[in-house]
């Protein structure tokens, strides 16, 4: 069990509200017009917070009041908890099976994620799932504020701030190529010896701009000397809407190789060959908080998503585990 400090036993969490209140307002006079106390009461709240934590959580100035970077970090913390605490409480009110707040990308929506959640009802797993897509950047911001339980899909992990990174805990679960896909009947499809210098002459649908399998796409052309396209058409995390264009306008586009075994593609769209276009491959992921990666509910739909990635991997030949 991890060891527990008996300062924390005088908090409440009023005391942890009173940091966003500080970071929001910049005045201990105007947190308390909000929270009905005293300046003074507010002031002794602030010094309760900082005997608990051992550390200064708030610097005064002539200008106010704002946090200190050991506050700022509380801060992001006990934004975690209290979003866990009114997950807990919605959740004992229903008095129904454990719901996880799962954030994912929508590439594992297609297949991944329909074969753990039959696994899930083979096994009797009485657990809801509350899903959310997004780009990796969102779905990681909103795992690390406490608004999600866990998050599947990719992660950069270079491009991370380290604070976050270090309190994260990672299962790897499967492996897949990024390839360039177009419609069976685009001119591109029959051929074999395209020139990566080509691909900025036709018309692409792509994901927004700072996404990362657009980044990775426009780092590999730079790497050839070639500009990155500007796509007709954009489309944030909506891989199967980027498909259904990609087959209906005759356009290129970037997507996960799996997605083009899946009933979106019907056998429609193809990966182009490009041998010396090289993408970076993507990893796909279990990520949790340090803290919560011992819930019985995410425990049991880890095992799950691993069952799963491992039946995956088998059939496509390839190791999902670094």
């Amino acid at each position: 069990m991890a060891s527990h400090s008996p300062r924390l036993d005088g908090l409440r969490l009023r005391h942890l509200r009173l940091l966003e209140l500080i970071d929001e307002h910049g005045s201990l006079r105007a947190v308390g017009s909000i929270i009905n106390r005293t300046q003074p009461a507010v002031s002794q709240m602030v010094k309760d917070l900082e005997y608990a934590f051992g550390v200064p959580l708030v610097e005064r100035s002539v200008r106010g009041v704002e946090l200190s970077p050991a506050g700022r970090l509380a801060l992001q913390r006990a934004r975690s908890g209290l979003a866990s605490f009114d997950h807990l409480i919605t959740e004992l009110a229903a008095e129904q099976s454990p719901i996880l707040r799962v954030g994912t990308n929508p590439a594992v929506i297609f297949k991944m994620l329909p074969d753990a959640m039959r696994r899930l009802e083979a096994a009797d797993e009485r657990i809801r799932l509350r899903l959310r897509t997004g780009i990796v950047t969102e779905m990681l911001q909103s795992l690390w504020d406490g608004d999600l339980d866990c998050y599947v899909g990719r992660v950069d992990w270079d491009q991370m701030p380290q604070n976050m990174a270090s309190l994260l805990r990672q299962d790897p679960l499967i492996r897949t190529d990024l390839v360039l896909a177009c419609s069976v009947n685009h001119p591109l499809a029959r051929r074999s010896d395209i020139a990566i210098s080509e691909l900025a002459e036709w018309q692409w649908v792509m994901p927004p701009a700072g996404s990362n399998n657009r980044i990775a796409l426009e780092t590999e052309l730079r790497n050839h000397g070639v500009a990155a396209p500007v796509p007709m058409l954009e489309i944030s995390a909506d891989l199967a809407g980027m498909m259904i264009l990609a087959r209906e306008l005759n356009v290129l586009t970037c997507v996960p190789r799996f997605i083009l075994d899946t009933h979106i593609a019907a056998g429609e769209l193809c990966q182009l060959d490009i041998p010396a276009l090289r993408l970076p491959p993507i990893q796909i992921s279990f990520v949790t908080l340090a803290e919560h990666e011992n819930m019985a509910a995410l425990q049991s739909f880890r095992r799950v998503l691993r069952a799963t990635a491992e039946h995956f991997n088998d059939a496509a030949g390839v190791s999902g585990v670094d």
